[in-house]
């Protein structure tokens, strides 16, 4: 539970970002426009760590090469993934765009078949993680690597090792009610728009959004974006 004040600040931030994108959504009439509006929405997400008060942000462990959190499975929406594939279709160059697709295969194949459980247990380097520990993606990468601070990141290696570990004492409770409330927001809003809000397995889904420029018709279509082998569970 958080405090009144977190609280009260938790609840306008989530108001903001929903009125905010579901603004920017009613106006869309293009692809481009549609992109523009979602990276919009990712820099009011980390706004909301740059505008949170300095005693809370020296709180965070989390720096540039710091990794441990990037051998985990996550779950995204689709609007993340194209997010994310417009940025590496953009900045990559042909033989990177290649090794990530095949890297995104992999990974595919690898939790194929698998139980949400299974699947969670699986420890593997992102696909987009460079051999330094940084992302190769920084700037268009999914929410929950946007939202994801901790105070001790010797907790993070252990967790990363052995998933009994719990996260929850070092996670930074003002800071992560900040950025959930506008993450949670701008999955409002678009789901409110009529955006597939369906819950996949990042790696399988942006190896699909990389070979198949149909997932994104579909999406802006408003129908889901990526077949069923793509769900994250």
């Amino acid at each position: 539970m958080f405090s009144p004040a977190i609280e009260k600040q938790r609840r306008q931030l989530y108001a903001q970002a929903v009125e905010a994108m579901g603004s920017r959504l009613q106006s869309i009439d293009n692809p481009d426009a549609m992109f523009a509006a979602l990276r919009k929405g990712m820099q009011e997400l980390d706004k909301a760590h740059d505008e949170s008060p300095v005693k809370i942000r020296t709180k965070v462990a989390c720096r540039a090469g710091c990794s441990h959190c990037c051998s985990v499975s996550i779950d995204v929406q689709a609007h993340e993934v194209f997010l994310a594939a417009e940025y590496i279709q953009v900045t990559f160059s042909a033989e990177a765009l290649a090794a990530v697709i095949e890297r995104t295969a992999a990974r595919r194949a690898r939790v194929k078949g698998l139980s949400t459980e299974e699947r969670d247990r699986l420890s593997h380097p992102c696909a987009l993680l460079a051999a330094d520990g940084r992302c190769t993606i920084y700037e268009g990468r999914p929410e929950a690597c946007r939202v994801h601070h901790t105070s001790d990141a010797s907790v993070c290696e252990a967790h990363a090792a052995d998933r009994a570990v719990d996260l929850e004492a070092v996670y930074i409770p003002e800071l992560r009610a900040r950025v959930f409330a506008v993450m949670l927001g701008l999955d409002e809003a678009l789901e409110s728009a009529g955006y597939d809000d369906r819950a996949y397995d990042f790696g399988s889904a942006l190896n699909e959004a990389l070979t198949n420029s149909l997932c994104r018709v579909l999406w802006l279509r408003h129908k889901p974006a990526f077949p069923d082998s793509c769900l994250a569970g």
